[in-house]
């Protein structure tokens, strides 16, 4: 069988090689701009890894700092460790360990007997940043809310009180920290936050015991 070959004028017409035709036409009119393009990604993924990298070692810089600074906490040497933890967060802010380092300036500062209102701005500083640790996240909004409601604030301290119990990793620490919230909120006649934080302890797994407690709230 005699094969047949297509002709220059055929092969021009005909859609399927129109298409490959036109492809490679746009390649090589595009050749210069998918070579750069090709380019900015490898260097975008080594950037990535290079990023992860930095960031890995920075984590392992932060975690010898935190346990210098912890070692002095431990011993009692405040000056030292409020030294360490200010190096802490201001060379590693952006690290978990630097994130801690604010609440333990919380709690050296509240030692030294330096003024309330400087403890507090380090703890807000910490449960304001998207670390992961509701054990210290529970202890740093108890102290605020503690704070607010000492000098007047119950509003304020309402509110701090509840997420100390939505981050509480116990029902017992879970239902007082949710009970000072509903009691600071009746101080200041505010019935419809009572009543949510009401609801919030109700759809825990309460004995009858401490469903009453709350149920003796619900009715001031």
């Amino acid at each position: 069988m005699t094969e047949k070959h297509m002709t220059k004028k055929q092969l021009k017409e005909d859609p399927f090689f129109e298409e490959v035709a036109h492809i490679i036409g746009f390649f090589q009119k595009k050749q210069k701009t998918i070579m750069i393009a090709g380019i900015i990604l490898v260097i975008a993924v080594g950037g990535f890894f290079g990023n992860k990298a930095i960031t890995q070692q920075k984590n392992t810089q932060a975690v010898g700092y935190f346990g210098i600074a912890m070692d002095y906490y431990n011993k009692n040497n405040l000056a030292l460790a409020e030294d360490q933890f200010n190096l802490l967060t201001e060379q590693y802010e952006t690290t978990d360990w630097g994130k801690r380092g604010y609440y333990y300036l919380g709690l050296i500062s509240h030692k030294l007997e330096k003024p309330e209102d400087e403890s507090v701005v380090y703890f807000e500083t910490f449960v304001n940043s998207n670390i992961n640790d509701d054990a210290l996240k529970t202890s740093a909004y108890q102290l605020i809310g503690t704070y607010y409601y000492r000098n007047g604030d119950a509003l304020t301290a309402g509110g701090n009180y509840l997420e100390a119990a939505k981050h509480a990793l116990t029902k017992t620490d879970k239902l007082a920290y949710g009970i000072r919230a509903a009691e600071a909120y009746i101080e200041v006649d505010e019935s419809a936050k009572r009543d949510a934080v009401l609801d919030y302890l109700t759809k825990l797994d309460l004995d009858e015991n401490e469903l009453n407690r709350i149920n003796v709230l619900a009715n001031f």
